[in-house]
């Protein structure tokens, strides 16, 4: 038999009232009260029972991160033009750091599930979540939390597959454009991927020349190969791990005098439409982010969660989309 109210309300010492009140959302509960039910829920592995409503009145809540990626901003248009294919409604939340006020919305609403974008969130938010019973996919990454569904590529693979086409040009020095916060992160598959290339080919990998930590972000990658630039780094790839990085990276090296692909040829990751844009075409690692979305809305939006006994994870393809910002080594002038 699994955990009762009293159970919990027992483990975080308060009473069966407040821990009745905290999951039907009938009354606000005070932010330390509220841990400590959802520290005793999460310990005990207590399932609310979650009050029927109506599936016209179901609402998917998205939650941004504070930095807005070109990569974030592809997902969120390509939600919108997905959603009026369910019966669902769509909540856009952005996530700061210490504000608690997105909880109110799982109090006002009947939620159908959550989207997260950022791998790096609040362990803290995520338990809150998991302890309304509300089911969660992290789009883009693998999950932080082994109780949510993910859906991403192959990170390791794609970036293996990138730096091996490099190397195939016959590259053997690079700039690695990274963000690597946490072992789990897609960010750290991808270095992770380089590295097991660079291995195979037998070029020895050099962390300090080779790999720059940024926000994967226009102005953080520009002030990166700026640095890379000033300090003379030995390099004839770029690969950064976002289009807008690469482009980035393409203006700061055309500031220096430098041509794209004939002087440093340049690999991006995303495959978002500025890649298409770039002059010349930006060379990039697809990510199939209508799919990705679809696979999302299908999870949550038509599954019934109540049949749902494990999480899931899917990986989807990608792509290696040939352009015109990588070439042969042997050939620059």
């Amino acid at each position: 038999m699994g955990a009762t109210i009293r159970d919990v309300a027992k483990l975080a010492q308060v009473s069966p009232a407040t821990v009745s009140r905290y999951f039907s959302g009938s009354a606000v509960v005070g932010a330390e009260l509220s841990k400590r039910i959802e520290e005793a829920a999460e310990q005990l592995e207590y399932v609310p029972v979650r009050t029927a409503i109506k599936p016209n009145q179901d609402t998917i809540i998205v939650l941004l991160p504070q930095t807005m990626q070109g990569y974030f901003s592809e997902v969120i248009k390509e939600i919108f033009r997905q959603m009026p294919k369910y019966k669902c409604k769509i909540l856009i939340l952005p996530i700061i750091p210490g504000d608690d006020s997105y909880k109110t919305f799982f109090n006002d609403l009947y939620i159908r599930g959550v989207i997260y974008l950022d791998e790096d969130i609040d362990p803290d938010t995520l338990r809150y979540i998991r302890a309304k019973n509300v089911r969660v996919v992290m789009l883009g990454g693998a999950a932080y939390d082994s109780r949510c569904d993910s859906i991403h590529i192959n990170d390791m693979a794609a970036a293996y597959e990138g730096m091996k086409y490099l190397l195939s040009l016959d590259h053997r020095d690079f700039l690695i454009l990274a963000d690597c916060s946490r072992a789990i992160s897609s960010g750290a598959q991808r270095l992770l991927g380089c590295q097991q290339a660079l291995k195979a080919y037998n070029v020895p990998y050099d962390e300090a020349r080779m790999v720059e930590y940024i926000e994967l972000t226009y102005d953080s990658a520009y002030q990166a190969m700026q640095r890379a630039l000033k300090q003379e780094k030995k390099f004839t790839a770029v690969f950064a791990f976002s289009d807008e990085c690469a482009i980035s990276a393409i203006s700061a090296l055309k500031e220096h005098g430098l041509r794209v692909p004939e002087d440093v040829s340049v690999l991006g990751f995303d495959g978002i439409p500025i890649s298409r844009w770039a002059v010349p075409q930006l060379t990039t690692i697809y990510q199939p982010i209508d799919k990705m979305v679809e696979w999302t809305l299908n999870t949550l939006c038509t599954m019934d969660s109540k049949k749902q006994t494990e999480n899931m994870d899917y990986t989807l393809p990608y792509k290696l989309l040939k352009r015109g910002t990588c070439r042969r080594r042997e050939e620059t002038t």
